[in-house]
């Protein structure tokens, strides 16, 4: 039990960490991309689109963080 409240808590951090990750990158995509064709783009857009990328890196974190604690318990 102990092992998924672990993977929890990784897959947790690693879809916080990617959600704040993908929204400054996108933020900056979108100034630059403003500051070119000068227009103002739509800053809500970014956390529309990292919000689905941070599930996925908190599914992803989670399921590998999971997979490596059950091969290396059952390797020993």
């Amino acid at each position: 039990m102990g092992k998924l409240f672990l993977s929890a808590g990784i897959g947790l951090v690693s879809g916080v960490v990617s959600f704040f990750l993908s929204v400054a990158f996108l933020c900056f995509v979108l100034l630059l991309a403003g500051a070119l064709s000068h227009i103002r783009p739509d800053m809500t857009l970014t956390y529309k689109v990292a919000a689905p990328v941070a599930v996925l890196a908190a599914f992803t974190g989670f399921t590998i963080s999971l997979v490596r604690s059950v091969r290396r318990s059952s390797a020993r």
